[in-house]
Formats: C-alpha cells, sequence, structure tokens
C-alpha cells in the first residue's frame, strides 16, 4: 500500500512503501549462488535502506557501519540494545575470515527482524 505525502497545497505525491521481504529475494540468491558474505551485506543495506526511508537519514559515504549505528541511536533514537548486537554481528561476518554458516544467517535476520518492528512497528520473518 502506498502512502500519500502532501508536496505543498496542490500536489499529492505516491510514495510507495518499503518493501523489506522483496529485498531479502536477493540475499535468498546471494546464499544460494554462493555469496554469503555479500548476502549478509545485502541485509545491512537493507537495514540502512528501511532507516532512510522512515527518517529521511541516509548513511553518509564517510560513515562506518559503527559511525551510521551511533547517528541511529543518538540522533533517531533507535535502542541501542537493537542496533548495537546487529551491526556487531554484520562487522564480523564482512571482515571475519570466515564465511557464515547457516545459524549465523538465521542470527541476523532474527536482529533484523527485530529492528524492522522496531522502525515500521510492523513485523517481519523471513527464512532461507
Amino acid at each position: 500500500m502506498a502512502k500519500k505525502i502532501n508536496v505543498g497545497k496542490k500536489k499529492v505525491k505516491q510514495e510507495p512503501e518499503y518493501n523489506a521481504k522483496e529485498r531479502f529475494e536477493n540475499v535468498k540468491i546471494l546464499v544460494k549462488t554462493s555469496r554469503p558474505k555479500e548476502a549478509i551485506a545485502y541485509i545491512y543495506l537493507t537495514y540502512c535502506d528501511l532507516v532512510n526511508k522512515k527518517h529521511k537519514k541516509p548513511r553518509e559515504i564517510y560513515q562506518t557501519i559503527r559511525e551510521y549505528a551511533i547517528t541511529c541511536v543518538n540522533e533517531l533514537e533507535q535502542k541501542p540494545q537493537s542496533v548495537y548486537p546487529f551491526v556487531s554481528k554484520i562487522e564480523s561476518i564482512i571482515y571475519g575470515g570466515v564465511e557464515p554458516t547457516p545459524k549465523e544467517f538465521e542470527t541476523t535476520i532474527q536482529m533484523f527482524s527485530t529492528l524492522h518492528k522496531d522502525i515500521t512497528g510492523k513485523s517481519f520473518s523471513f527464512s532461507l
């Protein structure tokens, strides 16, 4: 369902709602094509897009993953107990030397689901 956004007094612009499930279909493809670290990075990018869509606060090009998380907590009042573990998991998988296990994928998706609910108020579930 699209939200109506009033732009000035004359025009009404239709802005489509963000659909994380569509984005996670790409995650599924990345996993099936043996690109697990890219899949985890894509989950993080989906989180960034969700934050930007809701708060109009994109991740700046110069910001690290952690710096953006701090911004989300301090400026956007996201829950640190949800954001920091998620970001820590993303960093350890992306920058660690080991490929993520199916268990780590499930944990990451659960953490994303919690953040999705915090940001949108809507539940999110997805399995690979």
